[in-house]
């Protein structure tokens, strides 16, 4: 499969991402500094580490750049799948406090640099926030959050150019869901349900993002755009 092209526009802008040290995270980063921008990492593995729901540290990071062009939130948990009558409040707060509150801590604490920019952002939702999965109620609300969350915040940004959007992705093989796909019986199931016929790659996932992210999708905000396969569109084919 051909490698994901530099994304164009994006050439000396400064971007910062969340969750950047693996996974989709990662994979933004590598897009977006072949297509020339320079990257800051926010990350609890980063260098130096910084967590999401740490609104000081968010705080000292911004007061030390002088530019944020893009802001990529792909940082994000997902805990144990269990039915919702088994589900512990602990279970949602942790989903809430990281995958939508680490969103509203980051866009709040570059808010300044994204308008002195007319900057964008990208916020990583999940297909799960469109059509739900079993036993996953936690995560599930959390994601249907962040994709309103986004809609809200394109609104409310939108008369000072900054753009925001966000992308679902599907079933995406990354550090945070390996552990899913040795399943071979889940496997199976899932590649069968996804019209593409196969699990994505966080590469693909990465370009959609940057893409939002570049002034090539300068029109475009307050989107939830599914890079999931096919999965939202509806069922792959019918036994007849």
């Amino acid at each position: 499969m051909a490698e994901v092209a530099p994304i164009g526009g994006l050439d000396g802008a400064v971007a910062v991402v969340t969750g950047g040290a693996s996974g989709i995270g990662a994979a933004c980063c590598g897009l977006l500094e072949a297509s020339g921008a320079s990257v800051v990492v926010v990350d609890r593995a980063g260098e130096p580490a910084v967590d999401v729901t740490d609104r000081a540290a968010l705080d000292r990071l911004a007061a030390g750049l002088g530019q944020v062009d893009v802001l990529i939130n792909a940082a994000g948990v997902l805990t144990e799948n269990k039915p919702v009558d088994e589900l512990s409040a602990e279970d949602f707060r942790r989903n809430f406090e990281v995958n939508v509150l680490g969103i509203v801590s980051c866009c709040q604490a570059f808010a300044s640099l994204l308008r002195a920019s007319r900057g964008a952002v990208v916020n990583v939702a999940s297909q799960a926030a469109l059509v739900s999965l079993p036993q996953q109620a936690a995560y599930t609300a959390s994601k249907g959050a962040v994709a309103a969350l986004t809609r809200s915040l394109a609104i409310d940004w939108a008369d000072r150019g900054v753009r925001v959007n966000a992308v679902a992705p599907g079933f995406t093989v990354t550090p945070m869901t390996e552990a899913f796909f040795e399943n071979e019986t889940f496997t199976r199931a899932a590649t069968g349900r996804i019209p593409l016929g196969r699990l994505l790659r966080a590469d693909e996932i990465a370009a959609a993002i940057v893409f939002l992210a570049s002034p090539l999708a300068s029109a475009i905000t307050g989107v939830v755009l599914p890079v999931d396969g096919g999965w939202t569109a509806g069922e792959p084919a019918l036994p007849w």
